[in-house]
């Protein structure tokens, strides 16, 4: 693990910006980025805590057309542009121009650079939060499945992600108070972090609520992938479809849509084809006793294994085992 101060090594990395890390132990984490002064005016605020959600305030005005190359580290932001004007590329599949407020969600992978331009006399006031995407689950308890399979920390995704929509009302409020917060010195460092998170929580509860966002075709494919999953790992007793909805943030029905589309079955015919499957193997492999291969696959009573098992298969399971 690295500490904070590397961290903000890596980050600057290649940059032309001045670094002012705050002396004293209440400002720990607290960094001030100034831009090239040939160039822009201003500055970036950075309040950074390696493990957890780290919060930035940009306030800056072009003095001519330039441009900012981050390193990328396998981030995921949250990024609030209140005011102004910045064009954003990530990598050859994004560029988007920041132009009103906007609530914006980007995932930046290891090693790939996002070019932040700002033409001559732009000015922009922003906020983000960035965090790492495995920390997600351990904030808030739960995978926010509204995400792509980003990967964690060992092995890196390579491609970017970037969603983008009207920036809430709430969040507008709540990131305006951090722009000139009238708080003790004392509380300073607690405050910001506190500050830091409620912007995440807002930030995914919009997102949570935004049907255009959890309806994306590549969204749906993560669904059925971990429908996939829950129900390989609970073959015994599988989580019912409306569970699995509510987990994911969508209607049951509309699951069920998502499902039937990418593999032409239904749920209830999929857990059957999962243990189906599964006891042929079991069987194959010789060994276990037909009581311990129904139980293995959710079936109390041998007798309606048989049952399914010749339904499915054409054939008994002590057929399959002579196979």
């Amino acid at each position: 693990m690295i500490d904070t101060d590397e961290f903000v090594r890596r980050l600057n990395q290649g940059r032309r910006w001045q670094v002012q890390r705050a002396e004293g132990n209440d400002a720990i984490g607290s960094y001030r980025f100034l831009p090239p002064a040939q160039s822009a005016s201003g500055h970036v605020d950075g309040y950074f805590d390696y493990q957890n959600p780290c919060l930035t305030i940009r306030k800056l005005k072009a003095k001519h057309e330039f441009y900012d190359d981050e390193p990328g580290l396998g981030r995921l932001a949250f990024v609030l542009h209140l005011s102004g004007w910045r064009r954003i590329e990530l990598g050859s599949a994004h560029q988007h121009e920041l132009t009103k407020p906007t609530l914006a969600v980007l995932y930046q992978p290891r090693g790939m650079d996002k070019r932040s331009i700002w033409r001559s006399g732009a000015h922009e006031t922003s906020l983000s939060v960035g965090i790492w995407p495995e920390r997600l689950t351990s904030l808030f308890g739960f995978h926010p499945n509204c995400f792509p399979n980003f990967s964690g920390a060992e092995v890196e995704s390579s491609e970017a992600f970037w969603y983008s929509r009207p920036l809430p009302y709430a969040l507008m409020a709540a990131a305006e108070k951090l722009l000139n917060p009238n708080i003790h010195p004392l509380l300073f460092k607690r405050y910001i972090s506190i500050k830091a998170q409620e912007l995440l929580c807002l930030s995914l509860s919009t997102l949570l609520s935004d049907g255009e966002f959890l309806s994306r075709r590549d969204l749906a494919l993560n669904r059925v992938e971990h429908v996939k999953t829950m129900v390989d790992a609970n073959l015994t007793n599988p989580p019912s479809l409306s569970e699995l909805a509510t987990s994911l943030g969508v209607s049951a029905q509309a699951l069920s849509d998502e499902m039937y589309k990418q593999m032409g079955v239904s749920y209830t015919q999929y857990i059957t084809e999962r243990r189906m499957n599964r006891a042929m193997l079991l069987l194959e492999n010789g060994g276990t006793p037909l009581k311990q291969v129904a139980y293995e696959v959710g079936y109390g009573h041998t007798s309606n294994f048989c049952t399914a098992f010749k339904r499915h298969f054409g054939i008994t399971p002590k057929d399959a085992r002579g196979l």
